[in-house]
């Protein structure tokens, strides 16, 4: 394997530690009610996902989705609409987050985030040539 590689590779598993990172602060609030990282974690996935539906923002803030790697792992797990609807729960927690309708919008964005870091992982344990999808998507970023 040569550097390159590797480091593509080390990608994959960057956006699985982002991935994981915002499943713990979200299980930790759901489940002990715990909101101290809240707002960081959030406003950092938030930023991201901005960034990957509107390209000319500022990377300047941007946590995740920075990378082809990163970007072909989104595009393999989430499709446009759950992009939409995950910006949407995210604002609407960061809105209210004492609202007891935020526990339950946390529990799909666990959902969401396991999934996008399983995937990650799964591309790190078994890179694969570029799909046509990504490979368009990564057209329109540029």
């Amino acid at each position: 394997m040569t550097p390159i590689d590797l480091q593509d590779r080390a990608e994959y598993l960057t956006l699985a530690l982002f991935a994981q990172r915002i499943v713990s602060v979200l299980m930790a609030y759901v489940d002990e009610k715990k909101s101290a990282k809240l707002k960081g974690a959030l406003e950092g996935a938030l930023d991201s996902l901005q960034r990957v539906q509107h390209p000319t923002l500022s990377r300047s803030k941007v946590a995740a989705f920075g990378s082809y790697e990163q970007l072909r792992t989104l595009d393999e797990v989430w499709t446009d609409q759950d992009r939409t609807r995950a910006v949407r729960m995210i604002r609407a927690i960061l809105r209210a987050p004492d609202s007891p309708k935020s526990s339950k919008i946390a529990d799909e964005l666990i959902r969401l985030f396991s999934d996008l870091q399983n995937q990650a992982l799964w591309n790190f344990e078994q890179p694969k040539p570029v799909s046509p999808r990504v490979m368009q998507r990564l057209c329109q970023l540029t």
